[in-house]
């Protein structure tokens, strides 16, 4: 089922969940901006923030807070949360998010839908590293490449709604304890001029371990038409080394994973591009379907005309 409406002068279709909406991370609709707390005093250089550093402004906890949110680039604040469980509880992450924000170490995001006027809907407020995270932690980690702050004012909004969206996905991976390690923007082939996959997750199942490709389709953009193109690239590094090796990623059995926010985005890409016809194995993610089934049962695979539900049973929680 789809929806035509106007938004800035072009046309946006909307592939509705099983229960009639959009979720929020994939809705067209949504905007966003930072939101300075009170107080704000940032540290702006390298010296002010190892100076605070020295001085033990901030401690163990908070350093690996301001780790987590810079490796993440756009993590809501439940998804920090939910990596940090082992570490501190929920309510320590958001007290510590909260104090980090006052000298710049991390930036919190407002995000709402253009047509909720009385802001019905919600979500746990997504968070970036600030200038003074990005100076300490680009000190301490220069090889590592986390996201500058100055480039969220040339990227779209829609890009932090991508990598949060992202960041859903990887923290079921982890929670499910299959997952070995993660690369962002992974380079393709050791050749930047092809098209990079959003994520890439090393995945151990109990007969192999396993590379997904992860690529993201979001309803605000000509999803099949993004996907069109890379997936053509792909295909043609696939049919010369049998692969997809990743810069950074033990190159093992690759599988390319679309990640879509509902089942009617998923039905429409395969029925446009004919996913069963590539020569990797492709899998289709649901996110609609994360709450109720957990990730195990999320995951469908193209057959002909239709996608069919698997029950990958390594990604049920240890």
């Amino acid at each position: 089922m789809t929806i035509q409406t106007e938004t800035n002068e072009l046309q946006v279709q909307y592939y509705l969940s099983k229960e009639g909406d959009v979720p929020f991370w994939d809705h067209p609709l949504m905007y966003g901006h930072r939101k300075l707390p009170k107080n704000y005093r940032p540290f702006v250089n390298v010296e002010q923030t190892i100076n605070a550093y020295q001085r033990k402004l901030l401690d163990e906890k908070d350093f690996t807070v301001l780790k987590v949110v810079g490796d993440a680039i756009a993590a809501n604040e439940d998804q920090i949360r939910r990596y940090l469980i082992s570490k501190m509880s929920r309510s320590e992450a958001s007290k510590i998010l909260e104090r980090l924000r006052r000298n710049g170490f991390v930036d919190r995001w407002h995000c709402r839908l253009e047509n909720d006027e009385t802001e019905e809907i919600r979500p746990p407020a997504p968070f970036t590293l600030g200038i003074a995270g990005y100076k300490l932690l680009k000190h301490f980690y220069p090889e590592t490449p986390f996201m500058n702050p100055n480039s969220w004012d040339n990227h779209n909004i829609k890009t932090l709604q991508r990598y949060v969206a992202m960041n859903e996905l990887r923290c079921l991976l982890i929670e499910s304890r299959t997952t070995k390690g993660w690369v962002w923007n992974g380079v393709l082939d050791h050749n930047r001029a092809i098209k990079k996959p959003l994520g890439t997750a090393l995945v151990s199942t109990p007969k192999a371990d396993i590379n997904l490709i992860i690529e993201r389709a979001q309803m605000s953009q000509d999803f099949v038409g993004f996907l069109r193109g890379k997936l053509h690239q792909w295909k043609k590094v696939f049919e010369v080394k049998r692969s997809l090796p990743i810069q950074g990623v033990t190159e093992t059995v690759p599988i390319v994973v679309i990640y879509t926010s509902t089942l009617s985005v998923a039905e429409h890409i395969h029925a446009q591009l004919m996913l069963d016809t590539y020569p990797f194995t492709v899998w289709l993610c649901v996110e609609e379907f994360f709450e109720e089934h957990g990730l195990a049962k999320s995951c469908f695979a193209p057959q002909g005309q239709e996608v069919k539900r698997m029950y990958l049973d390594f990604f049920d929680k240890a």
